[in-house]
């Protein structure tokens, strides 16, 4: 199954595995797989509240931070 979403925090605590795109032309940036960190079944608070969710988003959004920085030079 294959899930998009633009939400960093629902791709965390849905997904089992991230896939970060560039923008045009779409390339992957990043392959994340998150059941290494967080296996199933997930408790989605218990998720929210680690460092390791942290970690994740911080990650995740660095691309896409870079992306936009980029996007605006």
């Amino acid at each position: 199954m294959l899930y998009v979403t633009h939400s960093i925090d629902e791709a965390i605590v849905l997904a089992d595995r991230i896939v970060v795109l560039s923008g045009r032309p779409g390339r992957i940036l990043d392959l994340i797989d998150v059941t290494t960190v967080f296996p199933r079944p997930r408790d989605v608070a218990s998720v929210r509240s680690s460092s390791q969710y942290g970690e994740l988003f911080a990650r995740v959004w660095r691309h896409l931070r870079g992306a936009a920085v980029d996007l605006l030079s």
